[in-house]
């Protein structure tokens, strides 16, 4: 309650009190971005690691391969430092992997450890997204942004949970600040592109994405002369070349699997031929046998999802609050069209800072509809410009009428209390079966118990999305021995389910039940056992059952 009154009281004093007190303007701004600052980072760091509880399939299979190229140097498939992760079989961007070997190293392999890239990058990217639209507007509207950022239930939720997909929004964004940097000081410049550069490790829709936009916003640039490639050749030169450089792994990456060619092999890193399609390929429009119709209808779930703010996935969004509380879209609206009318239709047709955001909205809509079909995580890179949007939106409302600044704060103030609660209390409950809780201590029991017995063979259960990730993750095993052993039901396909490895064998179903042999289930599976035969070690939702 006090940090609410000291808000209110503090964008009083900025909307309204009129002082050309720069001293005091700077130290009301400061204290303001400590108390948005502090209200994001507690959001993010509230029960960090029980909520969501468990753990997801995707986290389990990052935080392996980070795990074992860490300490053994090649990830499950068996490539050394790879550029890109085998994964499933069609592949997960490295960068989180990379990103989560420090707090491997000092934490060991556990949730906390995995999700904390997410957190901190969540939390760099509120002081990234404040200090970009000061530089493209004004300090009133990067305050605005930060707290939309800061009270984001999508930002939130994306910084809880260690999907490598979320990483990328992070990263473009601190790439695009240095970019604007790089306006009045071309300095900036090579360590933009190096980071642009990074972002195409993060997730396969940057390969478009990325090129495409730098082409816009250079073109918009030479085409305003904030940059010449005379004055400003070795700049210019060195940040391309650094781009080259760094993109070039994963340029081969594609071309190695798109055409099928033989892996890469060297004394620093890999280039993996995927086992199964790479996803580039299968989820792209651009292989569709149909790419006009499916591209039309993809525009259409995109902006049902701008306008829901829902996808149906209760990880990615809680229906009734969306990305960004429901009652936000004429906001957008409005910040778009103002957004619009200044960089196309201005009558000046001056250099605008904030083009890097339009040209953000228009290629990240344009090429994501045109490179997936869209849900919330695929479509990620889309929803920081349109909270830029909802913040310019306000600004331009409340500079006509300063008597609605306070009651949409606070609007938005009992709408973030509402997600929290909701967050923290009644979300658990709806994802705990989904993030398997309870799975990793059935895991761990069983692997105590079978210590005592190295032959017996263990039997895990199904009803889990990819069980033997969870194996290779709670028991830490040797990359090598599940490279070794492993077999699959589906060699080749997409996600290719392990049919056994070393003692695990996956699937109770028409299997003997043998005295020494351990089965982890889901409870659910319970009525397979005579209780009167074994011994029953019951969890929330696995048990373990043994031999009596």
């Amino acid at each position: 309650m006090v940090v609410i009154i000291c808000l209110i009281s503090i964008v009083h004093t900025l909307y309204f009190k009129k002082t050309k007190n720069a001293a005091f303007l700077e130290i009301t701004e400061r204290n303001l971005i400590i108390i948005l600052l502090l209200i994001g980072i507690s959001a993010r760091v509230l029960l960090f690691g029980s909520i969501p509880p468990g753990l997801n399939q995707d986290e389990a299979s990052t935080g392996y391969d980070s795990f074992a190229i860490l300490n053994y140097g090649m990830d499950r498939s068996g490539f050394h430092n790879p550029v890109h992760i085998t994964s499933w079989g069609s592949g997960q961007s490295a960068l989180y992997v990379y990103f989560a070997m420090p707090f491997i190293a000092l934490f060991g392999l556990n949730v906390m450890a995995i999700r904390a890239v997410n957190l901190i990058f969540g939390i760099i990217s509120l002081l990234a997204f404040y200090f970009l639209a000061k530089r493209v507007l004004n300090r009133s509207v990067a305050l605005l942004s930060l707290f939309l950022l800061a009270i984001s239930p999508w930002h939130i939720m994306i910084s809880r949970w260690a999907i490598d997909a979320n990483l990328f929004p992070a990263v473009f964004l601190i790439a695009v600040f240095l970019l604007t940097l790089s306006f009045d000081n071309k300095r900036f410049l090579p360590a933009s592109l190096f980071v642009f550069a990074l972002s195409l490790y993060a997730y396969p829709t940057a390969y478009f994405i990325v090129p495409i936009y730098l082409l816009v916003v250079f073109s918009y640039m030479l085409y305003h002369k904030k940059i010449s490639i005379k004055s400003d050749f070795k700049n210019l030169g060195i940040s391309i070349l650094l781009f080259i450089f760094m993109a070039l792994p994963i340029f081969l990456f594609v071309i190695i699997n798109y055409f099928k060619m033989d892996s890469i092999h060297t004394a620093l890193f890999s280039v993996p031929r995927l086992s199964g399609p790479p996803r580039f390929s299968i989820a792209s429009l651009l292989f569709n046998s149909n790419p006009q119709g499916s591209f039309y209808q993809n525009i259409i779930d995109t902006l049902k999802i701008v306008i829901n703010q829902d996808d149906s996935t209760i990880w990615n969004s809680i229906p009734e609050y969306g990305y960004m509380f429901l009652f936000s879209l004429p906001f957008l609206v409005i910040g778009f069209l103002k957004l619009v009318l200044e960089n196309i239709f201005s009558k000046t047709k001056q250099f605008q800072k904030s083009f890097v955001f339009l040209a953000w909205i228009l290629v990240s809509f344009l090429l994501g509809s045109l490179i997936t079909h869209p849900n919330i995580n695929r479509i990620n890179i889309f929803f920081i410009p349109l909270i830029f949007l909802i913040a310019a939106g306000i600004y331009y409302i409340v500079q006509n009428l300063r008597c609605l600044a306070i009651p949409i704060i606070i609007l938005y103030l009992l709408s973030f209390s509402m997600f929290s609660f909701n967050y923290f209390s009644v979300y658990p409950e709806k994802t705990d079966q989904i993030f398997f809780e309870s799975f990793g201590e059935a895991i761990n029991y069983a692997s105590n118990y079978a210590s005592e017995s190295p032959d017996a063979r263990v039997y895990v259960t199904n009803k889990v999305n990819m069980p033997y990730i969870y194996i290779l993750f709670y028991q830490k095993i040797d990359p090598e021995v599940f490279k070794s052993s492993v077999k699959f039901y589906n060699p080749g396909d997409e996600f290719q389910r392990v049919e056994s490895f070393g003692r695990y064998s996956f699937g109770i179903n028409n299997i003997n039940q043998s005295e020494s042999a351990i089965y982890i289930i889901h409870n659910s599976e319970e009525g397979k056992f005579d209780k009167s035969d074994f011994i029953i070690k019951k969890f929330k939702y696995y048990s373990v059952i043994t031999k009596r």
